[in-house]
């Protein structure tokens, strides 16, 4: 049986992570993320993957599952989860979900209905179109046939563009199209409790921009230099959020302060895109990050339901 569960999402640098440690120590919960690029190895600076000590305080899942040259989907996120939350439930542990990718949790509450079969000859035929047009013609292409979707991804997104490519040329249906057959607001295949994190824009944009900074002086560049050792940098994964701009500067398309203002406003550009995603949640409720002992009240009264 699946426990009931509490979910704390919002935008990238709302606080979220740190918030939902507190909820978990006072609860006796323990975290799952819902974070499609922490399911990476080796990705941890910019990703801002729970540090060590964080796992020490408290147990945190969903993390380090495959390569960066290995391909994650959200079908296998949700199947995954599943599991980890039988276990907590098993052991009494209050399941705490936290993370910034809403499709991750949403395919773990709701479900996703499954894929349609592709051809070889599809398959091949965008593959092809891929290395032959290039990557922004297929996704202008993408933009046209799956509007939704193209607005989430990056047009280097080798995996996804071409995937979604693969789902219209088949059936003349979105990929979005699947995903909300059970995405909507039909009732959640377990009780769960939706809580997003929210700041005001000018606070939300200064955090981002210091985080970046700090993330930089930490370490980041030399992080994707070690992966750049191992992989390709036309990895789908390596050209997320920050990554790429980082490979830009290392192959001197960008100096220093480009490179700082180049990722700052790429997480910017982001956190509008989660906002606008998280708005068609309609049970959500959203709390100022100053709401805190609010939040605590309606977390503990939701867990005296089920607890």
């Amino acid at each position: 049986m699946i426990p009931s569960s509490i979910i704390i999402t919002g935008p990238t640098a709302s606080g979220k992570s740190d918030l939902a440690l507190e909820l978990a120590q006072k609860f006796n919960g323990e975290i799952i993320c819902t974070d499609s690029m922490q399911v990476y190895r080796g990705m941890d600076i910019g990703t801002a993957k729970p540090t060590q000590a964080e796992q020490l305080a408290v147990p945190h899942y969903q993390i380090d599952l495959c390569n960066p040259d290995e391909h994650y989907s959200a079908g296998q996120y949700a199947r995954d989860a599943e599991i980890t939350l039988i276990k907590l439930g098993e052991h009494g542990k209050i399941p705490f979900l936290v993370g910034g990718s809403g499709l991750y949790y949403k395919a773990l509450i709701y479900g996703l209905d499954e894929m349609p079969q592709i051809p070889k000859e599809i398959r091949l035929g965008v593959l092809n179109d891929w290395e032959i047009r290039g990557y922004e013609k297929c996704y202008q292409e993408l933009e046209t046939c799956d509007p939704e979707l193209a607005f989430r991804l990056s047009p280097r997104d080798a995996t996804r563009v071409q995937r979604g490519l693969e789902i219209f040329r088949t059936t003349q249906k979105k990929m979005s199209s699947f995903q909300k057959s059970k995405l909507g607001n039909q009732a959640t295949r377990f009780p769960v409790k939706i809580f997003g994190i929210h700041r005001e824009r000018k606070a939300l944009y200064q955090r981002i921009n210091q985080r970046t900074e700090a993330m930089l002086k930490i370490g980041w560049i030399d992080e994707v230099k070690s992966l750049l050792e191992l992989y390709s940098s036309s990895l789908s994964s390596l050209n997320g959020l920050g990554y790429k701009q980082i490979i830009a500067y290392l192959n001197s398309d960008l100096n220093n302060n480009q490179l700082v203002e180049a990722i700052q406003q790429k997480t910017r550009n982001f956190a509008k895109r989660q906002l606008t995603w998280f708005r068609q949640e309609k049970s959500l409720k959203w709390f100022e990050i100053s709401q805190r002992e609010q939040l605590f009240q309606e977390t503990e009264a939701f867990l005296s339901k089920y607890h």
